[in-house]
Order: C-alpha cells, then sequence, then structure tokens
C-alpha cells in the first residue's frame, strides 16, 4: 500500500471513532508524531491572495462549486 493510501485508510478510520477518550488517545499518538505547526502566509501569498479577491469582487473570475474545484485540484489546474 502506498503512502497516499495509507494516510487515506488511516482518515477513514479516524472518521469512525466516536468515543472521545479513543479519539484522544490517536490525538495523543498524532501530536507525538508530527508536532503542531502554526502556519502563517508570506507577504507574497496574502498580496495573492488579496489579488485574486479583488478580481472575485470585481466579477472578473467565478467561483467554482465543490465539485468543479475537486476536479480541477485533481487534474491539476491550469490556466
Amino acid at each position: 500500500m502506498d503512502i497516499a493510501l495509507k494516510k487515506l485508510d488511516l482518515m477513514h478510520r479516524l472518521m469512525l471513532i466516536w468515543d472521545e477518550a479513543a479519539l484522544q488517545r490517536v490525538a495523543t499518538a498524532i501530536e507525538t508524531e508530527v508536532p503542531e505547526i502554526e502556519e502563517e502566509f508570506t507577504d507574497e501569498e496574502v498580496a495573492e491572495l488579496e489579488r485574486r479577491r479583488v478580481r472575485f469582487l470585481s466579477g472578473e473570475s467565478k467561483p467554482h462549486s465543490v465539485e468543479e474545484s475537486m476536479r480541477l485540484a485533481r487534474e491539476g489546474f491550469k490556466r
């Protein structure tokens, strides 16, 4: 099983956990292996997001449905 399939399997199994104590044990195990990362946007990324927001608000670009966004992500977005 490749790593992507293993991750998908683990996420699926995680979604099946409803017991709060069991979920806490899994969270503790994950936090032990992967320390929490605070991701902050760079100034460049913030500027790009603002440019995209302006284009959207002006009507120059259009939003995509969830399904369309997923399709574009899978195919690799091409302008």
